[in-house]
């Protein structure tokens, strides 16, 4: 069988940590990149492997884990959260397609996502698909934020999913928030998007709403009772708010460039 290299990213994750590294004791490597861990993780980490690398968060998600992808052994990788569990049906799974020459490049799984006691359904959250298995060869992932991996080569579709234990209730999906809306923000601003006054009723009003709408009705988040609610009216308000970042960052830009043509302007 192929040999495979988990890859992690953590940060203050010492609730998670013995959960997530109990379900990849059967991987042959673990590779954690640390982007600032004040709490206990790291002590718990080094239970579990010596493989560990500090990151940088400012650098974005895609920058951290292609380093965890250069820093792995193995060819093929893993790619968890910290967060995350992967159960034994889907272990099984991997370690069958692995076991196979079957000219696959990698392999979507869906995730589970459990939030505030409950699993989501709808919201769009489920089943949501992403590459977790690959060829790292064949693979590099991309953007600052809800980072993305691109791959070259065929790919197939597993049976189990992952299970996302991804918040424990509202405050702690909101000490996430301000990070993604912040790194979105950024993303937004480097891809030249500008915040005008003729399009702020669509991007501070309409869109939101239509996230809102999108996700409570179309994707049926009705169907998860209040935090069916709660997770559609925070989608909304996670484009309200990275909007109204980039608005601020544009102002402080403004205001520096402002600055230094007062400070360069000749004396008299």
């Amino acid at each position: 069988m192929k040999k495979i290299s988990a890859v992690l990213l953590t940060k203050n994750e010492e609730k998670n940590i013995d959960r997530c590294f109990r379900s990849l004791e059967w991987v042959d490597e673990i590779v954690v990149i640390d982007t600032g861990s004040t709490d206990g993780t790291l002590p718990l980490v080094r239970k579990y492997t010596d493989r560990i690398e500090t990151g940088d968060i400012g650098k974005g998600f895609a920058y951290n884990r292609n380093l965890g992808n250069e820093l792995a052994s193995n060819r093929w990788v893993l790619k968890v959260d910290p967060d995350e569990v992967i159960s034994e049906a889907l272990r099984n799974e991997i370690q069958g397609v692995l076991s196979q020459e079957n000219g696959v490049d990698g392999y979507y799984a869906a995730t589970r996502s459990h939030f505030g006691g409950t699993w989501i359904r709808g919201c769009g959250w489920y089943p949501m698909y992403q590459v977790r298995l690959f060829d790292k060869t064949r693979a590099r992932w991309e953007n600052l934020v809800h980072e993305r991996l691109v791959l070259e080569g065929r790919t197939e579709t597993l049976k189990n999913d992952i299970l996302h234990y991804s918040y424990e209730g509202i405050e702690h999906y909101f000490q996430k928030f301000n990070l993604y809306t912040s790194l979105d923000a950024r993303r937004l601003r480097e891809d030249g998007r500008v915040v005008r006054p003729g399009n702020m009723p669509s991007l501070f009003l309409i869109r939101p709403m239509g996230f809102f709408l999108k996700s409570y009705l179309f994707q049926k988040g009705w169907r998860d009772g209040f935090f069916g609610f709660a997770v559609s009216l925070y989608s909304a308000l996670y484009v309200l708010v990275k909007y109204m970042k980039l608005y601020e960052m544009q102002r402080a830009s403004s205001t520096e460039e402002s600055e230094r043509s007062i400070g360069d302007a000749p004396d008299g």
